[in-house]
C-alpha cells in the first residue's frame, strides 16, 4: 500500500496542513503538506514520507488552528502496517 492509498483510505478526502519549517531562529515560507491524516484527539498528523518538519516547526490544521510540532518522527514501512510516513506530534491546544 502507498503512502496516497493509506491516507485516502483514512480520510473521506484529501486533507492538507500548512506548515512552516523551524529553521534555527527563523521560520521558512509556509507550504502545503499532504495528503495528511489529521488525528484531532491525539494532537497527531501523519504525512508523507518525503518532508523535514523539524521540532518547533509551526503547522496550520485544516481547522485553521496553528501549533508546534514537539517531535517528528520518520517511520520506514518495513515491520510496520503502514506505509513509510511522518508522524508529527503536536502541542495541545490551549
Amino acid at each position: 500500500m502507498t503512502w496516497l492509498e493509506f491516507a485516502l483510505l483514512h480520510t473521506p478526502e484529501p486533507t492538507t496542513v500548512r506548515v512552516a519549517a523551524r529553521r534555527g531562529n527563523r521560520y521558512a515560507e509556509p507550504a502545503v503538506i499532504g495528503p495528511c491524516v489529521v488525528n484531532r484527539a491525539r494532537s497527531v498528523v501523519f504525512c508523507p514520507p518525503d518532508i523535514d518538519v523539524p521540532p518547533g516547526s509551526l503547522v496550520t490544521l485544516p481547522t485553521g488552528q496553528t501549533t508546534r510540532v514537539r517531535a517528528a518522527c520518520h517511520l520506514d514501512a518495513p515491520g510496520f502496517r503502514l506505509p513509510g510516513h511522518v508522524q508529527l506530534d503536536l502541542e495541545q491546544a490551549g
